[in-house]
């Protein structure tokens, strides 16, 4: 059984450092209290200890691939629990229907500005359960 969700935390997941940061600052500024995992390894452990209202996802990762990691994602915290974003640099057309297809709610392209992320994140609701620290 997953954790509770809680409701301001978001994590962010990608393997480029810079990505995370300026993702994370994003975030921040909206009021989230953040949280960053570097690959899907990572994030499968950090789920089994915390569940975020928001998972920021990059798609192309190595390891586990971010539509696989969506997927899994999926069967513990199905459409309207958890909101999945896909957080990528390239993504054709098609290409973003299919990411959209195995799970995500919504999509971000890289390079994004703060005001992308206000209109796809949005502010944070208020944080109404405990929540743990950061895995890297």
């Amino acid at each position: 059984m997953a954790p509770a969700i809680d409701i301001g935390r978001a994590l962010v997941v990608d393997d480029d450092a810079t990505n995370r940061t300026l993702a994370h600052a994003y975030l921040d500024a909206l009021g989230w209290c953040v949280d960053e995992c570097v690959d899907g390894y990572s994030t499968l452990a950090y789920l089994r200890q915390c569940t975020p209202a928001l998972i920021l996802l990059d798609i192309r990762m190595p390891g586990l691939h971010g539509t696989a990691l969506a997927k899994i994602i999926r069967t513990t915290h199905p459409a309207g629990s958890v909101r999945l974003v896909a957080y990528t640099a390239h993504a054709t057309h098609e290409e973003e229907a299919y990411i959209l297809s195995t799970g995500f709610d919504t999509m971000l392209t890289k390079p994004v500005s703060f005001a992308d992320f206000q209109k796809v994140v949005g502010e944070a609701r208020k944080n109404e359960q405990p929540s743990v620290s950061a895995f890297l």
